[in-house]
């Protein structure tokens, strides 16, 4: 399989990943099934894999950085933002369920998390148009062969 294929099925699992996981956040708040949490890990997971894939673009970047276009600038800028962010909620959700913290911590760092989260989703958001074009030629090939 090509690096591009592999990286569109990535991409498609993480997105769907992130659907999901989000779209379980009341059965975990209200019947504590931790379907959520393991949800999060395994995002978390796959990011990993995702930016392993990615791992030649993020060198390159970090080396050529002062001779990239604007656009190519703010696009690694988008990317630091978001795995940024995507740590931070991360590291707060799991935190907020696997420490022992009094409640009024715990209800502080739920809000911490669903603001991060909220952050995650528009970063989320903005990357995805800025890869449209891609992701439109990916899934074209991949109805065609």
């Amino acid at each position: 399989m090509s690096k591009n294929r592999s990286l569109f099925w990535v991409d498609i699992a993480l997105f769907v990943m992130l659907m999901v996981t989000i779209m379980t956040v009341s059965t975990d708040i209200f019947v504590h099934s931790f379907i959520h949490v393991a949800l999060g890990v395994s995002l978390c997971v796959v990011a990993l894999l995702h930016l392993s894939l990615h791992w030649s673009w993020i060198k390159n970047t970090g080396q050529r950085y002062d001779r990239l276009l604007e656009s190519a600038r703010s696009n690694a800028w988008l990317n630091i933002g978001l795995f940024c962010a995507y740590i931070l909620c991360g590291g707060i959700g799991w935190s907020a369920r696997a420490l022992l913290f009094p409640f009024h911590l715990h209800v502080f760092l739920g809000f911490l998390h669903a603001c991060t989260a909220a952050l995650v989703i528009v970063l989320q958001v903005i990357h995805i148009s800025r890869h449209w074009k891609w992701i439109m030629a990916m899934a074209r090939k991949m109805i065609v062969l």
